[in-house]
């Protein structure tokens, strides 16, 4: 694969194929049923050096209008865990204080049509915009005034890292539920062909005397934490940076496959035309996705 065209070729390429972004846009849908209207507006700014991508939400509820503010993504946030979740976190005081939780919880209920309806009507590459994810960040902020009715705890929001290294759309672990029974029947059911998937055992060991009907994904986190620390695995977790890890980030791999060692070991020269056209270069440690490569 060539070397990589300059940073401002780039932003060029950019501006060229989303030039549409570049104006302020809106996605609008009417949930005629509980009589709401959302538009959800986005606006991709070109800077000399930099781009941003800002966000915005606005409902009309009945005669009432709920403005639930913007988000501004730029290089420096939009994959970064902790400013995801720490704009989150304020917001949705914020908002819980202006709006309160059961009515942050209706406005879910009808965002959540949104986002189904929307997705449905893009395809895989506009799946993987920016803009896309930006609808997707409002509906976690929504969905957490209905898990803050089930705890009397601050809500935590915890990006998930399969959005982190592009592998899934955004999500929080907290909204991730898992059905225990199925999940392990799937891992025994797999395990019967993905022999060399050691993470197959980490997950049905850390769940094994599990009585839960359904954890979400950062409960099972703590579990296979857990199970680590009591059997001293933690030298043999494996690590995002690490060859094998599908996808990468910082942190413990919790996608690995010999399907994805495979990739990792035959992309690290990007010689193949289904590498990622982000692909650089490098070594398995430390590997990232340019942020402007997953706006397109």
């Amino acid at each position: 694969m060539k070397k990589q065209m300059g940073y401002k070729a780039i932003l060029l390429a950019i501006f060229l194929s989303v030039f549409s972004y570049c104006q302020a846009q809106q996605w609008v849908y009417n949930d005629t049923k509980s009589n709401i209207k959302i538009t959800f507006g986005y606006k991709l700014q070109l800077q000399e050096k930099d781009s941003a991508l800002s966000v915005s939400v606005v409902i009309a509820d009945n005669t009432q209008d709920y403005d639930y503010g913007s988000y501004y993504l730029n290089k420096n946030n939009v994959l970064n865990k902790d400013s995801l979740a720490a704009m989150l976190s304020a917001s949705f005081r914020t908002f819980q204080e202006k709006y309160g939780a059961a009515v942050m919880s209706r406005h879910f209920q009808s965002f959540s049509l949104m986002m189904a309806d929307k997705k449905s009507t893009l395809g895989s590459r506009d799946q993987h915009s920016f803009v896309y994810q930006g609808l997707l960040l409002f509906g976690s902020l929504l969905n957490a005034a209905n898990r803050s009715q089930h705890t009397e705890q601050q809500v935590v929001f915890s990006p998930f890292e399969g959005y982190i290294s592009a592998i899934s759309a955004f999500s929080c672990e907290e909204e991730m539920i898992y059905n225990i029974a199925e999940t392990k029947t799937y891992f025994l059911e797999r395990q019967k062909w993905d022999k060399t998937n050691v993470g197959i055992d980490y997950y049905l060991g850390a769940l094994r005397n599990e009585t839960a009907v359904t954890l979400t994904l950062a409960e099972i986190r703590i579990r296979l934490e857990r199970y680590f620390e009591e059997r001293d695995f933690t030298g043999r977790w494996p690590q995002g940076g690490q060859c094998g890890c599908c996808g990468n980030y910082s942190g413990n791999c919790y996608f690995w496959s010999l399907a994805c060692l495979a990739h990792d070991a035959a992309c690290q020269r990007c010689q193949h035309s289904w590498c990622f056209s982000g692909c650089v270069p490098s070594s398995c440690s430390g590997n990232s996705i340019s942020w402007y490569w997953y706006l397109l």
